[in-house]
């Protein structure tokens, strides 16, 4: 009796898991908050800037495209990946994990490339106010983005190293689900924070 009293509600595998998941949709709901006010904060500088800082700016750089397609290729991996190890196909599992890691840093080489690409005719023909105005804007909302997704690619090359060792199956994989949902949600913040720069950009 004092040991099942004096037991942790979370020594089981499933309580480990709920509490895990929990906690990681209280991390998602801040990640919102901190996108969204960042999102908002563009908007604000849009609006309040002078109509030359937001007019006739060059177009977006082209692989913002690619860089999308990257991401949602690797959304799609992870999918592959967590629907593998929930039918016990590890094999699946690794390559499904792996691909998204080698994605997600292809992903991140567009962007730098993006960033290196348009930051030299931008500062050559741009006003102070114009450059001003995207330093706040595209330079900001991406590179926030892409400081989470480098976040994102360390344990998610920790779980794929596990994988690869066998650490999972399909009644142990809280470590690949909460890198999917995590993953899922840095591809749903692109698509808003994309959209974001298009139409304001």
């Amino acid at each position: 009796m004092a040991d099942s009293a004096g037991s942790s509600p979370f020594a089981k595998h499933e309580a480990q898991v709920s509490a895990g998941t929990l906690g990681l949709w209280f991390f998602l709901a801040a990640l919102t908050i901190f996108f969204g006010a960042s999102v908002l904060g563009y908007w604000v500088i849009w609006l309040g800037a002078e109509r030359d800082a937001v007019l006739d700016l060059p177009a977006l750089p082209r692989g913002l495209w690619v860089s999308t397609a990257l991401l949602l290729a690797s959304s799609g991996a992870m999918h592959w990946a967590l629907t593998s190890i929930r039918n016990n196909r590890s094999r699946q599992l690794q390559l499904g994990l792996l691909v998204t890691t080698l994605l997600g840093l292809a992903f991140l080489g567009v962007q730098t490339r993006c960033w290196v690409q348009w930051a030299a005719p931008l500062a050559a023909a741009l006003s102070q106010s114009q450059t001003r105005f995207l330093l706040t804007g595209f330079y900001v909302l991406t590179g926030i983005h892409a400081l989470h997704v480098i976040g994102g690619l360390i344990p998610l090359t920790i779980v794929t190293l596990r994988a690869a060792r066998g650490r999972y199956s399909s009644s142990y994989y809280a470590g690949v689900r909460y890198c999917a949902m995590y993953w899922y949600f840095l591809d749903g913040v692109w698509l808003v924070l994309f959209a974001t720069l298009l139409l304001g950009t």
